[in-house]
């Protein structure tokens, strides 16, 4: 019989990271999501990916 469940992700995310909110920002983050149909962490990961390359145009 062969492996059965979900296979081994790629680029597994290992570590978790927590952030507190005001109530304003959470609820435009909460809106962003909806109009973006993102989750929570993909907006961090695409707003830590722009913060990236904006460091590394300006060194």
């Amino acid at each position: 019989m062969g492996k059965v469940g979900r296979p081994p992700a790629e680029n597994p995310k290992m570590h978790k990271v927590t952030v507190r909110m005001s109530e304003p920002d959470y609820e435009k983050l909460m809106k962003y999501n909806e109009a973006t149909e993102q989750t929570i962490t993909e907006t961090m990961l695409e707003g830590f990916e722009l913060l990236m390359k904006q460091k590394s145009k300006k060194a």
